[in-house]
């Protein structure tokens, strides 16, 4: 077996970035606000891509929004 594997890499990258928990936590809370929105995702798959779609669009304005929210934890 190759010494390469891609995806033990980038699972072992998420679980110790920090910035990416929190990103998630962000989300989890947003859903629990939200409960609507995290079901209509559920019974339409297509929620699923167009939310992707804007996480990706929005990204860096999120990126921004938790660099500042570190620097307010210091």
């Amino acid at each position: 077996m190759s010494g390469n594997r891609p995806v033990r890499q980038l699972n072992h990258y998420y679980k110790t970035n920090e910035a990416f928990k929190k990103w998630i936590k962000a989300n989890e809370q947003w859903f629990k606000q939200n409960p609507e929105v995290f079901n209509q995702m559920l019974r339409n798959p297509k929620m699923v891509n167009l939310f992707t779609d804007l996480m990706i669009m929005n990204s860096p304005r999120i990126e921004k929004k938790l660099k500042r929210w570190r620097r307010n934890q210091r």
